[in-house]
């Protein structure tokens, strides 16, 4: 918890109302890093789908956009538990900057290569690898930089925030960068998505410096490497929504990955369908994340995030076997407002019940999670060449559904949730009245709060 008063916390807790959704925005070093955030995964959402439509127009191969895809998560899936650890023990402010200086100029080489009309397939394969490392380093600093930023009672509504719209640029950006294509070309895109990389980077150096806590020295890189898997492990609530997070994921992830493939083979819509279908699931995204934002209070969580997943795996196999583009538009738009409302409960459970101090370590675990979704990309795009790719997507939002409906079975902690945030606030709340106890010119919490 911060010792000292933080600037703008006194005027965040007089937000009430539909205000108090934004009450961390009062606090302005938190307001960069909102705002650098945002711009980091727009540029990240935007260059997924450019990237792909690019390696599509390329090659002509459903194998290649899984091999683009599996360049990034394979360095994800190994280096993001080492980011994870690295970021529980150096400034997070130096290693974001970094790291995010290290994305923009592997994209601007990018946006080179593309106006130049020289890039090949290799070239994607490997800045697309060495962007994953970065990514392994950037994202669990992010996320675990928060509790630097606001104080205790306001750590939910933070992360709440953070998370909404991290989730909504995963839905909205893609749509801008779809819509890009048409009338500036997929170089004109590149060059978009790197411009919003340099500004993360801007905002990040207004950042204070969030230097790690005072450790023992006896504990060592392997132990702290190892800590987040034991935690999660003992922790049966964390590993199901990790889980539950993860696996239903593998199989609806796919169709973002072959939405290339339905535009041009499929419906025969070109770059402007292309861009239609990205824009329909932002608009579903938009209208869930403004369904969600307030949610707070919603004493049924659990069935909340179970319920979307399974009514976005319902109109996905809806989309797939659409015979009409414009039918399949507002299942599209469906799809993507249950993918923010499961995605935004999700991770704003996982990130409001963990300690702070293993906070880095479990959010690199997330990050891994994030890399083993492409892997459904691999086989649904050999099964697509076998059996078509409308058949395949089916088939995963088929499989999402059983997937969920496993997880619910099987980890019956999902069913405690609610619990567990109001054990989190309690704890919050004593946390914040022994800081009042001990040292009473602490600022007063506001009521309702």
């Amino acid at each position: 918890m911060n010792a000292t008063p933080i600037p703008g916390e006194a005027e965040a807790r007089t937000y009430h109302g539909w205000r108090a959704t934004f009450a961390s925005m009062a606090i302005p070093s938190y307001a960069l890093y909102f705002w650098g955030m945002l711009a980091f995964f727009f540029g990240m959402n935007m260059m997924i789908v450019l990237r792909g439509y690019l390696v599509y127009q390329i090659t002509g191969s459903p194998n290649a956009l899984a091999l683009i895809m599996l360049s990034v998560a394979l360095p994800m899936l190994v280096i993001a538990p080492i980011g994870g650890v690295i970021a529980d023990r150096v400034d997070r402010r130096s290693l974001m900057i970094w790291a995010q200086a290290t994305v923009c100029a592997l994209n601007a080489l990018n946006t080179v290569l593309i106006t130049m009309d020289v890039v090949q397939f290799w070239h994607l394969m490997v800045l697309s690898t060495l962007s994953g490392i970065a990514f392994s380093f950037n994202m669990p600093a992010r996320q675990a930089a928060i509790p630097n930023l606001v104080p205790r009672d306001l750590l939910m509504n933070a992360m709440s925030l953070g998370s909404s719209a991290m989730n909504a640029t995963r839905i909205i950006a893609p749509a801008l960068g779809g819509l890009l294509v048409g009338p500036i070309g997929i170089g004109g895109g590149f060059a978009v998505l790197t411009g919003m990389y340099a500004v993360s980077v801007l905002f990040s150096f207004g950042l204070p410096k969030m230097p790690p806590e005072a450790r023992d020295v006896k504990v060592t890189f392997f132990s702290d490497f190892t800590e987040g898997f034991r935690f999660i492990r003992r922790n049966r609530l964390v590993l199901g929504l990790l889980l539950l997070g993860t696996v239903p994921m593998i199989f609806a992830m796919p169709y973002q990955t072959l939405l290339p493939v339905f535009a041009d083979d499929v419906w025969h819509v070109g770059a402007f369908g292309f861009g239609l279908m990205q824009a329909m699931a932002g608009v579903g995204g938009l209208i869930g994340g403004l369904i969600v934002a307030n949610m707070d209070a919603y004493p049924h969580k659990g069935r909340l995030m179970v319920g979307s997943a399974m009514v976005g795996g319902g109109f996905l196999v809806a989309f797939a076997l659409s015979p009409y583009f414009g039918l399949a538009l507002p299942m599209l738009a469906a799809v993507g407002l249950s993918q923010m409302v499961f995605m935004t409960v999700n991770n704003t459970v996982i990130t409001s019940i963990i300690p702070d101090n293993v906070r880095g370590r479990v959010m690199s675990v997330m990050m891994m999670s994030f890399g083993l979704m492409p892997f459904g990309a691999v086989p649904a795009a050999a099964l697509a060449t076998q059996f078509g790719t409308p058949a395949v997507v089916a088939a995963g939002g088929a499989l999402l559904i059983l997937s969920v409906a496993a997880g619910w079975a099987l980890f019956p902690q999902l069913r405690t949730i609610d619990t567990a945030i109001r054990i989190q606030r309690a704890d919050r709340d004593a946390d914040y009245a022994r800081a009042r106890a001990e040292r009473p010119s602490f600022p007063a919490q506001a009521a309702g709060r």
